[in-house]
């Protein structure tokens, strides 16, 4: 099955015609003849799609799609309003009440399918990406729990460079309008699809009467092919009578519209699309920084233990020339804690921390071992180089006093302890690590403050 619906409509006729309808396009169809029967269904078998007969919801006062689309637990599911085609103020009240489409019964048998197969394959997107919010939350990530409609926490482009025959001033003034109930970031711009910079917008209106066929197909592929870092989704418009709307969708569009819908109309398909790329935004961030704080230090920000060892062992296992590594261990650190408190021993660790961002190159790699130890690791770097690099870390540390918030002068000084293994040396980390360890170990017993090169040192 393409998809579970559920239908209210008031009538019997109306739900037998249309379940005979769908069954024959291979949905799976599920009625309701009242709000009782609708909240019963939604509860023990959920849809991906529902269709309200808007004549029942004007009786309701629009009491159904409200409870719809307010309820965390079904805002995501789209939601298709049934009319007779009478009431010309049905698009401006679905869009109201966040319907996500307004068809007539006598809609043509394979532009409804579509329609609904468009907004269920667009329901399953937002479902992968609720869940994988979810699931970075349960794992303990601080972001908040994944909502829906997301918040507009960024600004977002809707390009109609290609859709300007329709989106005269007037027109794009309304559908703007309308947008910015929910948008208020929300940019619609014009940007030259030729040339070799690739379009910026993250929403891209495709006017087949603004193009022509030809011209407009090209634009499709041409904008799947750009940008691929930042897909652009696009919202295809033509006459919907024609084949061109399901080839739209076969060449990547998104959506298709019929050219001459009206304000409310894009409106309506425009937010939708919007918000799944918020979610999909909002996803791709939470992520990103969920990976960022399993691989960085939350206190310096410099990369930690685990991605430094990991970082380590693909040089030492790729590279043809010689990997160093230097632990750096501050000198008496918990002489700093004990008499200033570990909120100065916080300061002065980030401190010391962009000191040594200061002093190495930027090839070379700086991470926080582990309490007041960084490990510095470098290639290709000979011997008397690395003796300086060394020399000049420990200087940035000692040569200085660190201050605490009260303008308190704290001196600091640092041991190092340095490791190098030569080219396809066949060494594991941790034992280029150990031999580091063992500098480090007799620097602090010679007196502190100064460099210790292991004996695996060439």
């Amino acid at each position: 099955m393409p998809g579970r619906i559920l239908l209210l409509d008031p009538q019997v006729t109306n739900r037998m015609m249309l379940k005979s309808q769908l069954t024959r396009d291979f949905f799976e169809v599920a009625l309701a003849s009242d709000a009782a029967e609708l909240t019963q269904s939604l509860r023990f078998a959920p849809p991906d799609l529902v269709l309200l007969s808007y004549a029942a919801e004007k009786t309701a006062g629009f009491e159904n799609i409200i409870r719809l689309t307010q309820s965390q637990k079904t805002a995501h599911l789209p939601v298709i309003f049934l009319h007779d085609g009478s009431d010309t103020s049905v698009w401006d009240a679905a869009h109201d009440c966040l319907a996500d489409d307004v068809l007539a019964y006598t809609t043509q048998r394979w532009l409804m399918a579509a329609r609904i197969n468009m907004l269920i394959r667009g329901k399953e997107k937002l479902d992968s990406l609720i869940a994988r919010q979810t699931t970075i939350t349960q794992m303990g990530f601080a972001e908040p729990t994944a909502i829906y409609p997301p918040q507009f926490v960024r600004a977002f482009d809707l390009d109609i460079s290609c859709a300007l025959k329709i989106f005269d001033p007037s027109f794009a003034q309304k559908v703007s309008a309308l947008l910015n109930r929910h948008f208020p970031m929300l940019n619609m711009i014009r940007t030259q699809i030729t040339g070799n910079d690739p379009p910026a917008a993250d929403v891209t209106i495709v006017d087949e009467t603004s193009l022509g066929r030809t011209t407009a197909f090209q634009t499709i592929c041409e904008l799947r092919k750009r940008n691929p870092e930042k897909e652009t989704s696009i919202l295809y418009s033509c006459d919907t009578n024609s084949p061109n709307a399901v080839r739209s969708l076969e060449l990547g569009a998104q959506e298709f519209i019929p050219a001459s819908a009206g304000p409310s109309c894009f409106a309506t398909a425009l937010r939708r699309m919007i918000w799944q790329k918020q979610m999909s935004y909002r996803t791709e961030r939470a992520v990103a920084n969920h990976l960022k704080s399993a691989l960085t230090d939350p206190l310096t920000g410099l990369y930690n233990r685990r991605y430094g060892l990991q970082y380590l062992g693909q040089h030492l296992a790729r590279s043809k020339t010689s990997v160093t590594a230097m632990i750096l261990d501050l000198d008496r650190f918990k002489h700093v804690n004990d008499t200033y408190g570990h909120l100065t021993g916080d300061l002065v660790l980030q401190e010391a921390a962009k000191r040594l961002l200061r002093n190495i190159r930027s090839a070379d790699l700086l991470c926080r071992y582990g309490g007041e130890e960084f490990l510095i690791i470098l290639r290709d770097t000979p011997l008397e180089t690395l003796q300086e690099i060394a020399d000049r870390l420990r200087r940035a540390i000692c040569c200085t006093p660190f201050l605490d918030d009260r303008e308190n002068r704290i001196a600091v000084s640092a041991s190092i302890g340095v490791s190098t293994t030569q080219a396809s040396g066949g060494r594991e980390p941790m034992e280029v690590l150990e031999f580091a360890d063992r500098a480090l170990y007799r620097a602090k017993h010679a007196g502190r403050n100064r460099v210790i090169f292991g004996d695996q040192a060439a």
